[in-house]
């Protein structure tokens, strides 16, 4: 008795099962790397947005904060101390941006609370 494969037993032709076999293939293909991908561009078009729009909103704040300082303290930073605006207002980004990479690495070891 001869050992044939079940393809060979019902008939099947080999084409049929090539065919069958790339039908799989591509059924695989979408499944594993087409679905995948397109969720993923579609996340990082919203998180490119969001980080886009968070960036321009913290350009927008510097600068009021920036013009608000050279403005409303007009005879306090006069001479010596006209850049002292400059200063407070880098001071207080770089607080801004290390709150944001602190709550970051909060959130990336899982530390939620």
């Amino acid at each position: 008795m001869s050992k044939r494969s079940k393809a060979a037993r019902k008939g099947n032709s080999p084409n049929a099962t090539l065919a069958e076999l790339k039908t799989l293939l591509i059924g695989y293909g979408r499944q594993e790397i087409v679905t995948p991908l397109t969720h993923l561009g579609k996340t990082l078009k919203l998180g490119v947005l969001g980080a886009l729009s968070i960036g321009i909103g913290l350009i927008f704040l510097t600068i009021a904060g920036l013009r608000l300082l050279q403005t409303e303290a007009s005879g306090v930073f006069d001479g010596n101390k006209s850049a002292l605006p400059f200063v407070i207002v880098l001071v207080g980004l770089l607080v801004v941006l290390a709150g944001v990479f602190a709550l970051r690495s909060q959130a990336s070891r899982g530390d939620r609370s």
